[in-house]
């Protein structure tokens, strides 16, 4: 049964054919054999291979996959529904961008609230909010990149930027 990480792994060793399946196992330390169980997805990855799998590869795509399963970060891109409708996935996206908005301002007024005073419904607000952030902040990225793939812009230079953003920023 494949997950989102064996799916990337699959298709980013498709994408590079540079390398084989034998020199991507010998440069993460894992059994070819692992490595063929870990792109079926009949074995779970930890994130330690992951991460040792998105940086022999050096795929965009299969980094970002693990990126949001070591994150347990969402991405509006896992609707099924929307993933070939660009125009619908952007509409959808905006609709709950604003939804989030709305939520932060009851979440900003919530956490000015003394702990012992808040309502049951501010307490869900202020539960709910860092992972509504988080996929939020998830989406905006699928969308960068997306459109940056539809303009051509080659994944390495997308991800050059992202690397000397989080360099600058941490």
């Amino acid at each position: 049964m494949k997950n989102k990480f064996s799916e990337q792994l699959s298709l980013a060793l498709d994408r590079h054919k540079e390398s084989t399946q034998q020199q991507v196992a010998d440069r993460t330390h894992v059994s070819p054999g692992q490595l063929s169980r870990l792109k079926s997805g009949s074995r779970n990855t930890d994130s330690q291979i992951r991460k040792s799998l998105a940086n022999v590869i050096n795929d965009f795509w299969l980094s970002y996959s693990g990126a949001r399963e070591n994150f347990g970060v969402l991405s509006f891109q896992n609707d099924r529904r929307l993933k070939g409708d660009m125009f619908s996935a952007l509409m959808r996206q905006k609709k709950e961008q604003q939804e989030r908005e709305a939520m932060e301002a009851e979440f900003e007024n919530a956490i000015a609230i003394n702990p012992n005073d808040r309502t049951p419904a501010q307490q869900l607000v202020i539960e709910r909010y860092p992972r509504e952030y988080a996929e939020e902040i998830s989406a905006e990225i699928t969308d960068l990149a997306k459109k940056a793939e539809y303009a051509g812009i080659p994944m390495d230079k997308l991800q050059e930027v992202i690397d000397k953003v989080n360099q600058e920023n941490g």
